[in-house]
C-alpha cells in the first residue's frame, strides 16, 4: 500500500512511479473528482470515475486536482495497454486541458442543445452525451464539435441537462425539502419543475455522491455536475466584475 497527499506530490509524479517501477494494481484518487488508474506491469489499462469506467471516463478524470489524496494497492488486474504510458499522459494532459476550455462554452456533456446540426435535435434537443453515444464517436471529440457550434450559433443550449431525467428515492444526509420530494417518483427535470433551482439540485447531488450515494450513471453525473458548477461559478465571478 502507498498513499500520499497531491500537496506533496503531484499526480502525474504517481502515475510515473508506478510506470517505473512496473506495478501491477489500482491507484485510487480522491479529490474533487473521484476516479481510479488500473496499471498492469507499469501501463494503464483501464481506469474511470465510480461506475463510469473506459477511455472517455479517464479522459475526463483531472490529470492536475488542485487537492486531495491518493493511496496506491497492489491487486490482480488484466487489460489491454490503451496506449504507451508516455502517449497515453500526454493525451490525458492536453485533452484535461482542453476540458477546460470545451466547459467554459457548453457547461458539461450533459446539457442538452438544439440546431440545425447532425447529432441534435433541432426542436427538443440532445445532450452531447446522447449524441456521442448514439454515433458511437468518442465523448469528447463531440463535445468538442458542439462548443464550437455554440460558439457560431448553429446550437443552443436548451437550459436541460441529461441528469433531468434520472429518478432517485434518496433521503440524503440531512432532511431538506428537497430530499423528501426525491421519493422515485419524479425525476429530476420534474423536481426542477415544481421550482428547485437547477443549482440546488446540482449541489445536494454532489454532496451525496461523494458521501456515497450510488445509482447506475452516478460516475458520469458527478462529473458534468462539477463541471457545471465551476461554470456557474465562472459565470456568477464575470458577473461581479
Amino acid at each position: 500500500m502507498m498513499q500520499g497527499l497531491f500537496s506533496d506530490i503531484p499526480l502525474i509524479g504517481v502515475l510515473s512511479l508506478l510506470h517505473e517501477t512496473g506495478q501491477t494494481g489500482v491507484l485510487d484518487v480522491d479529490a474533487d473528482v473521484p476516479f481510479a488508474v488500473a496499471f498492469a506491469r507499469g501501463e494503464i489499462v483501464e481506469g474511470g470515475i465510480l461506475d463510469w469506467t473506459g477511455l472517455d471516463a479517464l479522459h475526463a478524470s483531472p490529470m492536475l486536482p488542485a487537492s486531495g489524496s491518493f493511496s496506491y494497492a497492489r491487486r490482480p488486474v488484466t487489460g489491454s495497454v490503451i496506449s504507451p504510458f508516455e502517449q497515453f499522459t500526454t493525451d490525458w494532459a492536453r485533452i484535461t486541458d482542453e476540458w477546460e476550455q470545451i466547459g467554459q462554452v457548453i457547461s458539461s456533456p450533459s446539457v442538452v442543445l438544439s440546431g440545425p446540426m447532425p447529432l441534435f435535435d433541432q426542436e427538443k434537443g440532445r445532450s452531447v452525451r446522447a449524441a456521442a453515444r448514439d454515433a458511437g464517436l468518442p465523448l469528447f471529440e463531440v463535445a468538442a464539435r458542439a462548443a464550437d457550434a455554440v460558439q457560431a450559433g448553429k446550437l443552443t443550449p436548451t437550459g436541460r441537462y441529461a441528469w433531468y431525467g434520472l429518478k432517485l428515492s434518496h433521503r440524503g444526509q440531512r432532511l431538506s425539502e428537497l430530499s423528501r420530494i426525491l421519493d422515485g417518483e419524479l425525476n429530476l427535470g420534474e423536481i426542477v419543475e415544481r421550482g428547485f433551482a437547477p443549482s440546488e439540485v446540482r449541489e445536494y447531488l454532489m454532496t451525496e455522491v461523494r458521501q456515497g450515494l450510488r445509482f447506475a450513471g452516478s460516475g458520469w453525473v458527478l462529473r458534468d455536475l462539477v463541471w457545471e458548477a465551476r461554470h456557474e461559478q465562472r459565470q456568477s465571478e464575470e458577473f461581479l466584475l
